[in-house]
């Protein structure tokens, strides 16, 4: 395995893609090239959580793939955030060959507020938001798949529990609606980034899990989303476990968190992911007619 920092702007060494490379052996596999996951950990856009990093990316390189961690734009408002996954894609795309990247297979994982920024880029990646700013195609920042684990789909679906922040007491779903998108957000501001409505034919394949005890970020979002899935006619695969808290990452003692993270049922939910995966790569990717 190969790793590395590559800054993805000038401003913030903070932002930043980990790149976690399988190494290319003279003894096996010479030359192949593999599937890439750009992961996008949660943190309430506030941080971005080393618990859904490095541990979920060394469970993807274990199975055959590439994987990126985006540690994106925190404290900022959209379409920043997004705009740093854009530039991540364009980048695993632009240097696939260095990689060895198979460019028709770059999937996006997300987890809570990671999992928003992973479903807002899909549903609106061939949208002049994000393709005017870069000067980029919408096919060089389009994803193969999205894989959404407990996922903020509608910010009016998260719990307002309150929290210290700089000494003064806020909720969490307050201070995430004014981060993301400004004080006083107008409807319209707010629909924009209530991610079901903006669900389209263009909206990749998805695989989203969540758990019915999720008290943070409910599970109606994942149903949401399925749902505006189902309408649309885009492939999608649903998991809701009946147990387990907001945060679970790979709910096992690799990422627990003094006891409080461990949840034998909703363990099984990255090998049903692999193997959604490897159904979608043996299929061929559906047509998508862009909107002029």
């Amino acid at each position: 395995m190969l790793t590395n920092t590559i800054p993805l702007r000038d401003d913030s060494d903070q932002v930043c893609v980990e790149t976690y490379v399988l190494k290319d052996s003279p003894e096996f596999q010479t030359g192949a090239r593999h599937p890439a996951v750009i992961l996008c950990p949660g943190g309430g856009y506030m941080v971005t959580s080393d618990r859904e990093a490095e541990p979920v990316a060394l469970r993807f390189l274990a199975r055959g793939y590439h994987v990126f961690v985006l540690r994106y734009s925190v404290g900022t408002r959209f379409p920043t955030p997004m705009l740093d996954l854009a530039k991540t894609i364009k980048l695993v795309r632009d240097r696939a060959d260095e990689w060895l990247v198979d460019p028709a297979q770059i999937v996006l994982c997300g987890f809570s507020a990671g999992g928003h920024l992973v479903a807002s880029l899909g549903v609106l990646w061939d949208k002049p938001l994000l393709t005017a700013p870069l000067g980029v195609s919408p096919e060089e920042i389009r994803p193969t798949a999205l894989i959404l684990g407990y996922p903020v789909i509608d910010l009016e679906l998260v719990s307002n529990v309150p929290m210290t922040i700089e000494g003064k007491e806020v909720g969490i779903k307050n201070h995430i609606l004014a981060t993301v998108l400004g004080p006083n957000p107008s409807r319209e501001l707010q629909d924009q980034y209530r991610l079901d409505l903006q669900v389209s034919p263009a909206t990749p394949p998805t695989f989203i899990w969540h758990t019915a005890e999720d008290e943070l970020v409910l599970s109606q979002n994942a149903l949401r989303f399925a749902m505006a899935l189902a309408e649309h006619h885009v492939p999608y695969e649903l998991h809701i476990f009946e147990r387990g808290r907001h945060g679970l990452s790979l709910a096992d003692d690799t990422t627990d968190v003094e006891r409080q993270m461990i949840n034998r049922e909703s363990q099984v939910w990255i090998d049903l992911a692999l193997a959604w995966l490897r159904v979608r790569r043996e299929q061929p990717a559906p047509s998508i007619t862009l909107d002029g």
